[in-house]
């Protein structure tokens, strides 16, 4: 009778232990499952997003955040492939980051076509879009000129030049204070990336 009730105590811990280890697997296979799922979204997600991108309820505060969100963009236009629909939609965003002496000297019936040709050249230079680093908030230069609030910060952006060279540029941007938003006012820099 003792053995009887060793055997059945010892059945029933196997089966409780059988279960719990499949609990746990069940929940491990699931939590792997959801961070898979997340970081899929989240990668193929940036295009949509910006697309979706709603510059009158979230335009971005500072000169940093402005040029960060340019720069998010940049990296669209160079390393998806777009159609023109697309390209139209994503520049009309970021032409809603210039001021307005930077869209005049710019027409939007000139827009489409500038951006496809410097996509082009990029593309046909070899150069792949890979990062950008921003400076700190403290390394932004804020100044007045001609009475208008301005701003200036360097922003590196690396590139691959080649399947196996990998290089640097350095974009310094300006920015002004128009109707209390920061819109940009030019950017510029060097042409070919510094080899690394």
């Amino acid at each position: 009778m003792k053995k009887k009730k060793n055997t059945e105590y010892n059945l029933k811990s196997i089966i409780i232990a059988i279960l719990l280890v499949s609990l746990v697997l069940f929940y491990v296979n699931h939590l792997s499952n959801k961070s898979a799922k997340r970081r899929s979204v989240k990668q193929a997600t940036e295009l949509e997003q910006l697309m979706d991108y709603n510059m009158s309820l979230d335009y971005p505060n500072t000169p940093r955040d402005v040029v960060k969100l340019h720069n998010r963009y940049l990296m669209v236009f160079y390393t998806y492939s777009l159609s023109d629909e697309e390209l139209m939609a994503l520049n009309d965003k970021v032409r809603s980051l210039y001021c307005s002496e930077l869209l005049a000297i710019n027409p939007v019936e000139n827009a489409l076509p500038s951006l496809k040709k410097d996509i082009a050249n990029v593309k046909e230079a070899g150069y792949a879009y890979k990062s950008y680093l921003l400076p700190e908030a403290s390394q932004i230069v804020y100044f007045t000129k001609d009475g208008k609030d301005m701003a200036t910060l360097d922003v590196t952006i690396t590139v691959d030049v080649s399947k196996d060279t990998r290089g640097e540029m350095t974009i310094q941007y300006f920015l002004i204070k128009e109707n209390e938003s920061w819109k940009l006012y030019g950017w510029g820099g060097s042409k070919d990336p510094n080899i690394l």
